[in-house]
């Protein structure tokens, strides 16, 4: 079982969406594309959102700067605050979840980026 207060996950989702969109250019040569998806095991113990973008992905270097609040990776052009995704973090944290973020595509270019957020229900716990 899987509870959670819904307006600061409502807001941890939109942000994860917000920023892919952001940070996912869109060329009629090569389609920015954002996926979301909830996955969970078949005995209920674990839920995990993802959101997966094929933009230009997060830098190893800067992976944990861009949970601290107001850090913007250098060279882009998005307009944002720096606190989107420590809100995410944030928010997870709240709900006893964790966040991970890697390449949506490893070894291609771009990579993309994967923000994957694991829920554990407290019976698994």
């Amino acid at each position: 079982m899987f509870d959670g207060n819904q307006t600061l996950l409502k807001e941890l989702v939109r942000n994860l969406v917000d920023n892919a969109l952001n940070y996912t250019p869109s060329t009629p040569e090569r389609p920015g594309l954002i996926t979301v998806r909830v996955l969970a095991d078949p005995f209920g113990h674990v839920l995990l959102l993802q959101v997966e973008d094929n933009g230009p992905g997060i830098a190893e270097a800067d992976r944990e700067l861009v949970f601290e609040p107001f850090y913007r990776v250098l060279g882009n052009e998005a307009d944002g605050s720096g606190l989107g995704l420590p809100i995410v973090r944030e928010i997870a944290n709240q709900h006893r979840a964790q966040v991970k973020l890697e390449d949506a595509h490893p070894g291609k270019h771009p990579p993309g980026a994967l923000f994957t957020v694991r829920f554990e229900s407290e019976t698994a716990a």
